[in-house]
């Protein structure tokens, strides 16, 4: 138990390393064209993830209003999907 907990800690750590050089990276990435590639290459890389692209995203009733329809989507669909129009 005591190892699982170090690892996850170990994990966070590392996480927040992570946004922490994303966040001073920021200031550097004044491109919005720049800016919307990584976040397209981001989402094609996390659709193409085998545990992702297998998960089901729930849309409930009522968001409609927000342009989204309701029901059960493949996540990994929905991901490329945003990430093609994105692209465009």
């Amino acid at each position: 138990m005591y190892s699982y907990i170090c690892v996850m800690e170990n994990s966070l750590l590392s996480h927040n390393r992570e946004l922490a050089n994303v966040l001073e990276c920021e200031s550097l990435i004044t491109s919005k064209s720049y800016k919307v590639k990584i976040l397209v290459d981001a989402l094609r890389l996390v659709s193409a993830d085998k545990d992702i692209s297998e998960g089901k995203l729930i849309i409930p009733d009522n968001c409609e209003q927000y342009g989204f329809v309701e029901g059960n989507h493949n996540l990994g669909i929905l991901l490329h999907f945003l990430a093609d129009m994105l692209e465009e």
